[in-house]
């Protein structure tokens, strides 16, 4: 969600130059930075940059290109030089001059700075120009991330694959080293060994704790989700996050119920795995 956006030329505030910048943000927010002549356009300005983006902190910076001061509107104009014309007659005064027409008009807009009013074409010409400039930057930032994204869901189902490969030798490997234990502690301490029927009891037990199937089933129903909200595209950010943390939470579930070491190394590797994915969805709207 980070990138910038330019656009300058002439409105009818006079030449402006106008920056729209983004950086990641969980939701949406707008800060603008815009000279006097600008005031009453804000909630417009506002309204056109969330009509364009949904997520991120976005300022936008509005600035002036010439040190010449630009007229006011000229429906202002008239409507102050009408209001001053009259004043001066019901008070028996001379009439106004252009320029106490437009000192007053100025006077005006800057005391009703946050009264909102339409924005002029030229000056929102230039603001979709500026947006367009970011999006182009974003689209192209996007494409990269969401290739990079990829890249590590490669990665993590090459792990979830080692670790639903290794989960039905565990109860195996349990089943052999209990043995091996028993006969060592029986042929020790105990005149007859247990039978064959709490041995088996004793193993079905401990595969029952660490079958992880479910987990592994899940695991990968999230990751199809994921391709999927991917190759559908449009706003997939908020999804994304959503689905990265129900990955996390079946991989803690899997590493957690799993004693053995290279189940554990798998799970470590898949959150580590995780996190970098959490860090380039980030950058997602």
């Amino acid at each position: 969600m980070t990138g910038a956006g330019f656009a300058a030329g002439p409105s009818e505030l006079g030449e402006l130059r106008i920056e729209v910048r983004t950086v990641n943000s969980r939701g949406l927010t707008v800060k603008l930075r815009v000279p006097s002549t600008c005031g009453g356009f804000e909630a417009e300005i506002e309204d056109l940059v969330r009509e364009r983006i949904r997520r991120g902190s976005i300022s936008v910076v509005i600035e002036r290109q010439a040190a010449i001061a630009a007229l006011p509107d000229r429906a202002v104009l008239r409507a102050v030089a009408a209001d001053l014309r009259a004043l001066a007659e019901e008070l028996r005064l001379p009439a106004p001059t252009l320029a106490d027409v437009v000192l007053a008009a100025n006077a005006a807009l800057r005391g009703e700075a946050l009264t909102s009013r339409p924005l002029p074409d030229k000056l929102r010409a230039l603001m979709s120009a500026a947006l367009d400039d970011l999006q182009r930057h974003r689209l192209a930032d996007g494409n990269g991330t969401i290739e990079a994204v990829r890249a590590q869901l490669v990665e993590f189902e090459s792990l979830c694959q080692t670790a639903a490969s290794r989960a039905p030798q565990l109860a195996s490997l349990y089943r052999e080293r209990l043995l091996q234990r028993v006969l060592e502690f029986v042929q020790s301490h105990v005149p007859s060994p247990p039978t064959a029927h709490e041995l088996v009891r004793e193993v079905a037990i401990f595969a029952d704790r660490v079958d992880v199937a479910e987990e592994v089933q899940r695991l990968r129903a999230h990751l199809r989700e994921i391709y999927a909200v991917l190759d559908r595209g449009g706003e997939i950010g908020r999804r994304l996050e959503f689905l990265l943390q129900e990955l996390l939470r079946e991989t803690n579930t899997l590493g957690a119920k799993s004693p053995d070491t290279i189940m554990a190394h798998a799970a470590v590797a898949m959150k580590s795995c995780i996190d970098r994915l959490k860090e380039q969805v980030a950058n997602l709207e």
